[in-house]
């Protein structure tokens, strides 16, 4: 009788917890494409998506094996040299989100992340710049690929390290090549990225603190030994996840302070930022808060 009873208690507790991960799959889903295809508009209200790069007058050669290996595909060449297709890859790169949120059929993630990794290579290869941003949109779906519970929180978890070890390694880079400890660092990094601020708009809000922290090295320096220390607080997630809110939080703040003072945009990596979150306890506040609607209405 026992024996039945905890045969029961082990049946319950396994098909609890296939609920909870259906819960949070589902809804881990919906922000971390949902994220995606605002990522897409935004490059999409720039002009910078398949569309956008019709006919380049030529695709910068690059000495990297995986771009040499894309060129030979002829990929790139095809996609950018017919403006029909370069519509109908664009069309996709909303579409296929959109069909993975609805049903969440792994195929679709599948080719979401191909799509992205093809989008990639060819805007670096026509810009002629290696544009990192897209890099952890492509990692986060990754996940996705399997519903098998193991699978996916192993590649999830693959996915939060990654986050704590950009911040980390940065910081942990600037400390070993000694620029952490040169009082002029930041002042020769800006007086040469924003060069191009200072001459065009030199009254501006942005421009005016530039020019103080420039005209202060002392500050600047300040300014990026706590850039360094916040970068190297990301270290702590390594060992435990107690401090993942206050990393959450933490790299926005970076990513902020990292436009206004370095003119850097950051943005697009913030949704591996996903991967902080406590989603055990976000499901359940997304669960109470649909019960509550239909109370509401009711009364």
């Amino acid at each position: 009788m026992e024996s039945l009873r905890l045969r029961h208690a082990n049946s319950f507790t396994r098909m609890a917890k296939s609920e909870n991960f259906t819960k949070q799959y589902r809804l881990k889903a919906f922000f971390v494409f949902g994220l995606a295809l605002l990522i897409l508009l935004n490059r999409l209200w720039a002009h910078a998506l398949f569309s956008g790069m019709n006919h380049p007058l030529f695709l910068f050669r690059e000495n990297e094996a995986a771009y040499r290996f894309f060129l030979q595909t002829h990929i790139p060449q095809t996609i950018t040299g017919y403006q029909l297709l370069s519509f109908v890859f664009d069309l996709l790169l909303f579409l296929i989100p959109v069909l993975f949120i609805i049903n969440l059929r792994q195929s679709y993630a599948v080719v979401f992340s191909f799509l992205l990794l093809i989008y990639f290579f060819t805007y670096n290869l026509v810009t002629g710049h290696h544009y990192h941003g897209l890099v952890a949109a492509i990692l986060i779906t990754l996940p996705f690929w399997t519903k098998n519970e193991q699978r996916f929180h192993l590649l999830w978890e693959a996915g939060r390290y990654y986050w704590l070890y950009i911040f980390a390694s940065a910081a942990l880079w600037k400390i070993v090549r000694g620029s952490v400890f040169y009082s002029e660092q930041l002042c020769h990094i800006l007086k040469a990225q924003q060069l191009h601020l200072l001459l065009q708009q030199p009254h501006s809000i942005h421009a005016q603190m530039v020019q103080y922290l420039i005209a202060n090295p002392a500050v600047a320096h300040a300014v990026l030994i706590i850039n360094v220390l916040v970068q190297l607080s990301f270290l702590i997630g390594f060992f435990t996840k107690k401090f993942d809110p206050l990393l959450f939080a933490l790299a926005i703040v970076f990513c902020l302070a990292n436009y206004f003072v370095m003119n850097i945009v950051s943005a697009e990596l913030l949704i591996l930022n996903l991967t902080l979150l406590n989603w055990e306890k976000l499901s359940v506040w997304v669960s109470v808060f649909f019960r509550r609607i239909p109370l509401e209405k009711k009364q």
